[in-house]
C-alpha cells in the first residue's frame, strides 16, 4: 500500500455522520493490506490532523461510476467503491479509546488497520488481573478478544442455537477455560460451577470433576415440597381426593411442629424434619377408628334389624 506519494489520495472521506463515516476508494487491490482480503467487517484507520486514528469496522459498500473530463476534455468512465464504516473508538497516544465523537474534522487519510491495531481494541480494553479469555475475532482468529470475567460470570448468559450448532461444545470450552485458569494470580480463582447435565452431555468434558448421580445422592423426603410428597406418598389416583390431601398435610404440618419445637412458624411446605414412620402410624390408626366406627354402625344397624324382626315391624319375603 502507497497512497502517500501521490498527488491525489487513492481513499478518503467523503461524509462524516455520528454514527457512520463514508469513504471513497479508487484502488481497492492498492488499498488493502498484503495477504489480506478487504470485506465488509474488515477494519479501517481514519487519521486526522491531531495524530488521532478513528478506528472503524466496515458495514457496507457499493461501487459508483461517474464521467469525468481527461487532460484532452474527453470524457471517461471513473469507477470508485463507496464503503460505509461504523466508528468503534480512537487511537490515541497507543491506547484505544471506545466513542468516535473526538475526531478532528476534516480527517486526513484513510489505511485499512493493522493487526496489532486491532489487538488494542480488545486485549488491551480490560485489566489484566480481570481478564478472561476464551474467544477470539471471528473474521481473524490470531486476535484474541477477552472479557470482564466478574462481570461475566454474574450475569444471566443464554448460548442459543439450533441443534448440532455447538452449544454445548461452546459451553464446555467457557468452563474447561475458566478451570484451568484457577490459580493464585487469576481473580476468579474462588469460582465455583455446577453443571446440571439433564441429559449426560459434559461428564466427558470433566473427567476430573465431582459427578453427582442416583448412586450417591441421598435426598431427604422431607425436603420435598407438597406436590412431590403427594405424589410419592399418597395413592396416584387418589392424590386429587380433597379428604386425603388435607388429612396428610394435617398430620405432616403437626408432626414437623413436634420434631421441631425451636421454630416458631412451622408450616406444611417449610422444610423441616418430619418422621414418616409416624405418619404412617397416625394414618392407620385413623384408618382403624374410622373401620370400628363403621363396624360399630353396620353392627347397630343388624341389631336394629333383628329387632324390628322380632317385633314384627318387617316382613319376610
Amino acid at each position: 500500500m502507497s497512497t502517500e506519494n501521490s498527488t491525489e489520495p487513492n481513499a478518503q472521506v467523503i461524509a462524516v455522520f455520528p454514527d457512520k463515516v463514508k469513504i471513497t476508494v479508487k484502488d481497492l487491490e492498492i488499498f488493502k493490506n498484503v495477504d489480506e482480503t478487504l470485506k465488509v467487517g474488515s477494519y479501517l484507520k481514519i487519521e486526522d490532523s491531531e495524530n488521532a486514528s478513528l478506528i472503524a469496522i466496515i458495514e457496507n459498500f457499493q461501487i459508483s461510476i461517474r464521467d469525468v473530463k481527461d487532460e484532452n476534455g474527453d470524457m471517461k468512465h471513473v469507477r470508485e467503491h463507496i464503503i460505509e464504516a461504523f466508528p468503534l473508538g480512537v487511537l490515541r497516544n497507543g491506547k484505544f479509546e471506545r466513542g468516535g465523537d473526538s475526531l478532528a474534522i476534516p480527517p486526513k487519510s484513510v489505511f485499512p488497520a493493522t493487526i496489532d491495531e486491532i489487538k488494542k481494541i480488545y486485549e488491551e480494553s480490560i485489566e489484566e488481573k480481570e481478564s478472561f479469555t476464551f474467544s477470539s475475532l471471528s473474521s481473524n482468529p490470531t486476535v484474541k478478544v477477552p472479557v470482564n470475567g466478574n462481570k461475566f460470570f454474574n450475569k444471566h448468559i443464554a448460548i442459543v442455537g439450533s441443534t448440532g450448532s455447538g452449544k454445548s461444545h461452546t459451553l464446555s470450552s467457557i468452563i474447561q477455560k475458566a478451570v484451568s485458569e484457577k490459580d493464585g494470580s487469576f481473580s476468579l480463582n474462588n469460582s465455583h460451577v455446577i453443571i446440571f447435565d439433564i441429559h449426560s452431555e459434559y461428564k466427558s468434558a470433566f473427567p476430573n470433576a465431582n459427578f453427582i448421580d442416583i448412586t450417591n445422592l441421598a435426598l431427604p423426603y422431607w425436603l420435598l415440597n407438597s406436590e412431590e410428597l403427594e405424589e410419592i406418598l399418597l395413592d396416584t389416583g387418589e392424590r386429587d381426593n380433597y379428604n386425603q390431601s388435607s388429612v396428610f398435610r394435617k398430620l405432616v404440618t403437626e408432626n414437623k411442629k413436634k420434631h421441631n419445637p425451636g421454630h416458631v412458624k412451622v408450616f406444611y411446605d417449610t422444610p423441616l424434619f418430619f418422621d414418616v414412620t409416624e405418619i404412617k402410624n397416625a394414618l392407620y390408626n385413623i384408618l382403624y377408628v374410622e373401620f370400628c366406627n363403621f363396624t360399630n354402625m353396620v353392627k347397630n344397624h343388624c341389631l336394629q334389624q333383628v329387632k324390628k324382626f322380632n317385633d314384627g315391624l318387617l316382613e319376610v319375603k
